[in-house]
């Protein structure tokens, strides 16, 4: 005898989707748009989620972020859509500009279908989310929820294409060449145009791989690349003002997000910041206009792995998106999360969950940070010391070398192998003479961090600009030290507000103190007793972070000086408070 789901087809229960259909979006101007439909069992109609992406959509039926079955299961009509020039939909692939008109097109477009109650959800992840914030902003009354994760839709200046004023030369390389280009080139109708459109990207894959594409002054020169890679460059070179950083972002927009948003994100994913900052702000709305309340769910993650295990840390077998520690995986959450917004279901409470890294486990909150924060500031001192008070006046110096960067060793980053993300040990890189520390002693009880991260560096240069990279590291009893978060601060830019763009550019005074405030964005960290808080100091970060040249250059298109090696010098004590600043509880949520 054979038991239903033992091998008898007939007894097998019906797959989630009975019905899939590839169709075609019509937009606007007449452009069509591959739709993959997924049809639920019964009658319908059904409210209907959406994911727009430029990836090749039909990949999310088989291993996306969510498991689109379960979605289908629990009665959603699904549809995943290819966005305009990208695999099977037509038209010319416009990176973030397009997607505010064509977003709103897709969504009314799939609020009519007979098969949809006219109640429309989206969500997913990087470009994903970034479509859900535009279809918003472009109109589409249809669009009732959105569930964006690791999204950089807040600012192209913090995170996306600088961070700090200085340009992110390594993601936009790792983005444009990787994940864009081939199917760029695929698409190209000549056989000759379509030749030397891949002879470029080989002249890229050749320049990443010995470090020319992101050596000192890479952005002054003019590759050649292919079409999208220079287009990337081309958008760094820009000033930080341009309206180009603004093409679908929500940095002017953010009361244009009406509806209930459900943020995710990870604390090693290059857009933390960013999905931290529209969180803080959808708050802040609400608090005043009695509004959705944002929720939000950030784990232990980078931005292409939410298993929980990255840079050969394990943070246990709960930390994975595929187990949330209990009470659900994360398409279960997006699910119920839906229903609440779409059906008038029961929301998750409360409403922000996050992964407290070294405690290893999750914690649920009203809000991030929790109320009841304090602030604790770490003054560098003399010996490398680290700790409450200042201890004595003194200073640390380095050198400056563009020809010699510091290599980039995990952190929030979004790059291409070697470089992989994560808490990675920084023993290799510290011992650099570029690179100066400061340590508290080993803990006698544990330090819980949750919330805002930034370091005060007095500095002085004999550049006219300067980069100061700033990394906060647990270090272990056995020596290691692991990142916990980082942040960059390009001295030029720093009158200009990180998130909007306002402020002006301006030299660094060379032999003068000046005070660099560079922000790590935010953790959920606790170091335990035994380890040691850890602070290091360096000029730059390659190639995540561009290699800044020690010279002022009014914009970053009109640079002609040639890099140069310059000293930092920088000061702690009563007089010059070098520091870092900590959000922290005093005793750690359960």
């Amino acid at each position: 005898m054979t038991l239903p789901g033992n091998g008898d087809p007939a007894r097998e229960p019906p797959a989630p989707v009975a019905e899939r259909r590839e169709v075609t979006c019509a937009l606007r101007d007449g452009t069509r748009l591959r739709t993959v439909l997924l049809v639920p069992h019964g009658t319908g109609p059904w409210p209907a989620l959406l994911t727009r992406h430029p990836y090749d959509v039909t990949r999310e039926e088989h291993d996306g972020m969510l498991d689109v079955g379960r979605l289908v299961a629990a009665g959603y009509l699904v549809a995943l859509q290819d966005v305009r020039g990208r695999f099977g939909s037509e038209g010319v692939f416009d990176p973030c500009a397009q997607e505010v008109a064509d977003g709103a097109d897709a969504v009314a477009w799939l609020a009519a279908l007979p098969e949809c109650t006219g109640a429309v959800g989206m969500w997913g992840a990087s470009y994903a989310s970034e479509t859900q914030f535009s279809a918003l902003v472009g109109g589409a009354p249809a669009l009732r929820a959105i569930a964006p994760a690791m999204t950089p839709a807040m600012s192209a200046l913090d995170g996306f294409r600088f961070r700090g004023g200085v340009p992110e030369i390594g993601s936009t390389l790792a983005w444009t060449h990787y994940a864009i280009a081939p199917d760029l080139i695929a698409r190209i109708g000549s056989a000759g145009e379509r030749e030397a459109e891949r002879k470029r990207w080989e002249a890229t894959e050749r320049a990443i791989a010995t470090g020319d594409a992101f050596r000192a002054g890479a952005l002054r020169s003019g590759p050649d690349a292919e079409s999208i890679v220079v287009w990337g460059l081309d958008r760094l070179r820009e000033p930080l003002g341009s309206a180009h950083h603004r093409a679908g972002k929500i940095v002017d927009r953010i009361d244009a997000i009406d509806v209930p948003v459900f943020l995710v994100g990870g604390w090693f994913d290059v857009f933390l910041g960013s999905t931290l900052e529209i969180y803080r702000r959808l708050l802040h709305r609400a608090g005043e206009t009695g509004g959705p309340v944002p929720r939000l769910l950030v784990g232990p993650w980078s931005h292409g792995d939410m298993s929980g295990r990255t840079a050969g840390v394990d943070f246990g077998p709960g930390a994975s998106a595929g187990d949330l520690g209990g009470g659900g995986d994360l398409t279960e959450r997006h699910v119920r999360w839906f229903d609440a917004a779409l059906r008038s279901g029961t929301a998750d409470t409360p409403p922000v969950r996050v992964f407290l890294m070294g405690s290893n486990r999750w914690v649920e909150l009203e809000e991030f940070p929790p109320r009841g924060t304090r602030t604790l500031e770490l003054h560098l001192g003399a010996g490398g010391s680290l700790s409450a008070e200042p201890t004595g006046s003194g200073e640390r110096r380095l050198t400056s070398d563009p020809a010699s960067p510091v290599p980039t060793r995990g952190g929030a980053v979004l790059l291409f192998e070697p470089f992989g993300a994560g808490p990675a040990d920084q023993t290799a890189i510290e011992s650099r003479q570029d690179v100066v520390s400061w340590r508290t002693v080993p803990l006698a009880e544990e330090i819980t961090v949750m919330g805002a991260v930034h370091a005060v560096v007095h500095l002085s240069t004999t550049g006219t600009d300067a980069d100061v990279v700033v990394r906060l590291c647990d270090e272990h009893p056995d020596g290691s030290s692991l990142v916990v978060t980082d942040g960059v601060q390009r001295g030029s830019a720093r009158f200009v507000d990180p998130v909007t763009g306002l402020g002006d550019r301006r030299p660094v005074e060379p032999g003068r103190d000046q005070e660099f405030v560079v922000d790590l964005w935010s953790t959920a960290h606790t170091f335990l007793p035994g380890h040691r808080v850890r602070v290091d100091i360096a000029p730059s970060s390659s190639p995540r972070w561009d290699v800044g040249c020690n010279v002022f250059e009014p914009e970053p298109a009109g640079r002609t000086a040639a890099p140069t090696t310059a000293e930092y010098t920088i000061r702690h004590g009563a007089a010059h408070p070098s520091r870092l600043v900590l959000r922290v509880v005093t005793a750690a949520p359960r």
